[in-house]
This record gives structure tokens, C-alpha cells and sequence, in this order.
């Protein structure tokens, strides 16, 4: 698992330092299962492109000719029903698009969901935007010809890896959601943004340090309620920024078994608990510099052993001194 994170850190290294790298995304009306009728699948209605930093390289509204009484049903993201029947249709710009994907690494978040969509989108425009209903155009492997021109990779895959979430009952890494509803572009730029975090680990540890902090001052940490006092509200991306800040490893400058290497999870991670220096329940903040990643020795002793506060003083410097080196590097970047 430590191997397949760290392949994913240099794979988006890599492809944001290649020139040849565009992040494309795809929204579209209908339906993505393969199952579906030919006139119901996934089509078009809004194509972005961008260069691997999130620079706008291509960015098109599709007409999808479905009646404007189907379109005003569906959220599209800020396109309106009026401006979908003024602009082209697939067909109209799929040399323009082609060209501009062609002999590149294509990067989406989703590669079977933007796959299909456009794969659909081919087949249908090679007859001239007239598929007859139950038909299906039979020169396969014009289309994927297209699209073999072009290095297909999913990022979403490579997120996985990165959280390093195994999820036992799959089988497989827990694949993170899908981004936010918004408009093609949008998603290019969110993709091109976690690409960087993922490629320079103290930025995402920055990022996850900010959304705790926002978090506790929209009081989301300790909630007050009228008859039983205050519900304790543990932040996710406090634990999540810990952990990746540890590295792996028992944070504990003096433990003698950092990784604790005589026991594993059941997923084969390292145990790893996350706890509060100061007392969550007596206030102690739920920010990362507040929070250490301690074995489950160390948790141990730092619960219910004798605790003296030389040695919660050497966690609580520990800590800030970790936290406050890997904010310093992501400033930095």
C-alpha cells in the first residue's frame, strides 16, 4: 500500500511536468450504462479541456438536440435549454475536438464515465447525428482507433491509491467521490488542482488543515446542546491531515517501534490512532496541530499510563514542529 501511494505521488509528478498532458472533462445528458438504448445513452453537452496546470486549452457548449421540455428537467450546471439549441452539434466540432486530444495523455476523474460519453458521442456523429433507433453503427473500431490515439488515464484511480483506503469487502481502494455538480471546466480545474496536491503531499496537508479550521470556527468541532451540555464533533480532515503527516509511523519522538512492526491491521496498514494532546472533552482543539498519530503503545501509555507533562510537552512540540514544517513547505510551493 505504501508502494502503490508512493507510485501515485510520482505519477502525477510526471504528468504534470509532460507537455503533453490535457485534463479533460465531460458533462452530459442521458444515459452512461452500457445497457441503455442507443437513444437514451450518454450524450454531450458541454466539453472542457485544459493543460495540466488548469489553463483553458477548449471549452464548448454541445448541442444534444433533445427537446428543450427534456433539458429544462435536468441541472446543467449553468448552461440554459436556449443556449444548448444555438450552439453546434457533436458533429460540428469533433475534428476540432479530436485534434486536440490526439497523441496526448488525457487525464479525467472517471475515465469509464467520460470514456462512454464520448465514445457514444463518436459513433452517433460518424452518421451524421441521425442514429436510428435499435441501430448501432457496425465499424466499431473506427471509433476506437480515435480514441487509441490518445494515452487514457484516471486519476480518480491514482486519488485512490494516494488516500490509501483499502476497502476489505471490494476488494480494491475506497474510490473518493465524484467532484461537486458544476460545469466542465470547473472540473478540469479541480482536477488539475488535486493533481498538485497529490504530487506535493504537504500541499494536500495544507489544504486538509485548512477545511479543519474552518470547521472549528463554524463551531462544528464542539456543539452545544440545551440538555446534556456539549456533543464532542470529531473533524475528518483533522485525522486524515494527521495521518498523512506521520508518514506511517508512531509520531512519538522516543517510541521504540515507530511502525509498530510487530502487528498489522487487518488490511495490512500500520496502527496508527490519532488523538487529541489536550483532552478533546476538556476543549483541546480538533486541528492538526493539536493531534498526533501515536502507536498503539504510545496511545496506550498517553491514556491510561502515567502521563506526565514532560512527556504530553514532548508530544505537543513534536506536533507543532511536524505541522508547522510540512505548512511552511506547501507556502513555499
Amino acid at each position: 500500500m505504501e508502494d502503490d501511494r508512493q507510485r501515485a505521488i510520482e505519477w502525477a509528478q510526471e504528468a504534470l511536468h509532460d507537455p503533453n498532458t490535457v485534463i479533460l472533462a465531460i458533462n452530459a445528458v442521458g444515459s452512461l450504462a452500457p445497457t441503455a438504448e442507443p437513444l437514451t445513452r450518454a450524450t454531450p453537452y458541454e466539453v472542457a479541456i485544459t493543460s495540466a496546470t488548469g489553463r483553458k486549452r477548449w471549452h464548448r457548449l454541445i448541442n444534444p438536440q433533445w427537446e428543450a421540455k427534456y433539458l429544462q428537467q435536468i441541472n446543467l450546471h449553468g448552461a440554459t435549454p436556449p443556449a444548448l439549441e444555438a450552439a453546434p452539434t457533436f458533429g460540428e466540432v469533433r475534428d476540432s475536438l479530436l485534434s486536440r486530444i490526439a497523441g496526448k495523455r488525457v487525464v479525467t476523474y472517471g475515465r469509464n464515465m467520460q470514456y462512454a460519453a464520448l465514445y457514444t458521442a463518436l459513433e452517433y456523429s460518424w452518421l451524421g447525428d441521425n442514429l436510428p433507433e435499435g441501430s448501432m453503427f457496425p465499424d466499431t473500431a473506427t471509433t476506437l482507433k480515435e480514441l487509441a490515439r490518445s494515452r487514457w488515464q484516471c486519476a480518480r484511480l491514482r486519488h485512490a491509491e494516494f488516500q490509501n483506503e483499502w476497502d476489505p469487502l471490494n476488494g480494491h481502494y475506497t474510490l473518493p467521490p465524484l467532484f461537486p455538480a458544476g460545469n466542465a471546466l470547473q472540473h478540469c480545474r479541480a482536477l488539475s488542482e488535486l493533481m498538485q496536491q497529490i504530487a506535493v503531499p504537504t500541499l494536500r496537508y495544507a489544504q486538509l488543515n485548512a477545511t479543519a479550521e474552518q470547521a472549528v470556527r463554524d463551531g462544528k468541532s464542539h456543539i452545544p446542546r440545551p440538555l446534556s451540555g456539549v456533543r464532542l464533533s470529531r473533524i475528518s480532515a483533522s485525522r486524515q491531515a494527521v495521518l498523512q503527516r506521520s508518514g506511517g509511523a508512531c509520531e512519538n519522538p522516543d517510541c521504540p517501534d515507530p511502525r509498530y512492526t510487530s502487528a498489522r491491521s487487518r488490511n495490512g496498514t500500520y496502527l496508527l490512532e490519532v488523538d487529541h494532546i489536550e483532552d478533546h472533552a476538556k476543549h483541546g482543539e480538533d486541528l492538526p496541530r493539536s493531534m498526533i498519530a501515536l502507536c498503539p503503545n504510545c496511545h496506550a501509555l498517553k491514556t491510561r499510563g502515567t502521563v506526565t507533562e514532560e512527556f504530553r510537552e514532548t508530544l505537543r512540540a513534536t506536533a507543532l514542529a511536524n505541522h508547522h514544517r510540512l505548512m511552511a513547505d506547501a507556502q513555499q510551493r
